[in-house]
């Protein structure tokens, strides 16, 4: 790349090879997905996806009433970080926990956990309390989420999984019009407590579908292990676990307090979130292990950024409720629909899996990147909402020509005993990184707060913040890009 001839020759020579080396988008119909050997684990992921995406949306409109209600509007980072923080916990420990109880026993221990956890939130009558219930939830959640991963693994052939998470990306698409409309009125009629339990029962309906096709699945699995010599016990990483969670604790008890030690303690906090990381994601393949990371560094600015948008909306443009809806509502439209659309897309422009990723990164990180710009500006309601509605429009496009690529390209391994290890690292890293992006993005918030700083200006800091891990995900992409060149079997 020294020069602009060389630079236009060696693309020329990548795109040559991706065309060459890449397998051709599969000619199968979406109605293959639903034989009988495969249509109740997607019957039941589809269930799953859409009964999340409704809760997604109402605990997104709810939880500025539930700050105001419980008093801890200084406390954003606890408040959206305590559940995902537990699915971090539970994704590296799956697979261990599994060896020893079963797969079944795992699955209902953890879908009670789940149901109790989301009663408890619902009756909470103090922050504390609240930030208890949704990480005793986060945890049955982050073990059942492993099971659906690895179950699309072992269960869908590789030429049909993209259709797969396209199809489950695409469940997104009704819950973003009736998610937001749900939220506020029952939150209206009932209060915000009835919002967060009508929705339990169809995610145990949808869990169970999923259980239930990889139950059978793991039989399968178990034995091919036993042939390949693999040891089917493992035992679960507490210690590094341990020092996740110490970690990401660190991390929100430093940004919520006012003082010079609180900054040492976050930044401690920090380092002790990245060495665990380090060590609890999974090793191997070069391109399996990329598209982890990718995940992670996605998650953390897109999924941080999501669940900051109404207080972006509300706190720093001073807009209403509908319209702070309206950001996620524009976000999971694009997303969905660009993701159902996008083997369409392969075909008609002939794009390949790492240039999709490529593409996908840069519309996710640009446009949300001018946020901090409009929040600086501190412009009226009636000028920032349009533009950031247009941003997060732009921003869920990209989501989805990316997210959907990442698991395709994260459990296309070639070691089949690997298989469930990636999986829950992909698990591990999509939770982590939400985790951390809503703990960074609500922490600075609270953190500006406690200094003086304007709501404006620290959602500004705050977002900046965010935006990074989007870029540093566009340049891994490269690199998968390249890597899927080296070796199309990923």
């Amino acid at each position: 790349m020294s020069t602009w001839v060389g630079a236009a020759e060696s693309e020329a020579e990548s795109e040559a090879k991706t065309a060459k080396l890449e397998p051709t988008p599969s000619p199968a119909s979406w109605r293959d997905l639903f034989q009988p050997g495969t249509g109740v684990l997607v019957l039941g992921l589809l269930l799953l996806e859409f009964a999340t995406a409704m809760q997604y949306f109402a605990v997104a409109v709810v939880m500025p009433l539930v700050a105001h209600d419980l008093h801890a509007e200084r406390s954003y980072g606890w408040l959206l970080g305590s559940y995902g923080m537990a699915m971090i916990a539970a994704a590296p420990l799956t697979p261990g926990i599994t060896a020893r109880l079963g797969r079944l026993r795992t699955a209902g221990l953890a879908s009670v956990v789940f149901v109790v956890g989301g009663a408890l939130a619902a009756v909470s009558t103090s922050a504390v309390s609240f930030v208890l219930a949704r990480a005793f939830q986060g945890f049955g959640s982050g073990v059942l989420t492993t099971f659906g991963v690895s179950a699309v693994a072992h269960s869908i052939p590789e030429r049909l999984r993209k259709r797969v998470y396209s199809l489950i990306s695409a469940m997104w698409l009704l819950p973003a019009f009736l998610g937001p409309v749900y939220a506020s009125t029952v939150s209206d009629l009932l209060g915000w407590r009835w919002t967060l339990t009508l929705l339990l029962p169809l995610v145990v309906v949808g869990r169970a579908l999923v259980v239930r096709r990889a139950a059978g699945m793991r039989r399968a699995v178990d034995v091919g292990s036993r042939e390949n010599g693999a040891h089917t016990s493992q035992s679960p990483p507490l210690i590094r676990v341990l020092i996740l969670i110490t970690g990401c604790l660190l991390l929100l008890g430093g940004t919520s307090v006012k003082s010079p030690v609180g900054q040492a303690v976050a930044a401690c906090g920090l380092v002790l979130v990245a060495l665990a990381a380090r060590r609890l994601l999974p090793l191997g393949e070069r391109g399996p292990r990329l598209a982890v990371f990718a995940m992670l560094t996605l998650s953390l600015g897109y999924l941080g950024l999501d669940a900051m948008a109404t207080v972006i909306a509300r706190s720093g443009f001073g807009s209403s409720i509908a319209a702070a809806s309206a950001v996620l509502t524009c976000d999971a439209v694009a997303w969905s629909t660009v993701a159902f659309l996008q083997p369409k897309f392969h075909e008609r422009w002939n794009l390949s899996t790492g240039t999709a990723g490529v593409l996908g990164a840069l519309l996710v990180a640009i446009p949300v990147a001018t946020l901090p710009v409009l929040l600086a500006a501190h412009l009226s309601s009636g000028t920032a909402m349009p533009l950031m509605w247009v941003a997060f429009l732009v921003s869920g496009s990209g989501m989805g020509f990316i997210y959907t690529n990442l698991p395709v390209t994260a459990v296309s391994v070639r070691d089949k005993s690997t298989t469930d290890s990636f999986a829950a690292g992909l698990v591990l890293a999509e939770s982590m990184g939400a985790s951390l992006g809503s703990m960074i993005g609500g922490g600075l918030y609270s953190y500006g707060l406690q200094h003086g700083m304007s709501a404006w200006h620290s959602l500004a800091v705050a977002v900046a913040a965010l935006s990074l891990s989007l870029f540093a995900t566009a340049f891994i992409a490269v690199l998968i890009r390249r890597q899927l060149v080296v070796t199309p079997s990923l």
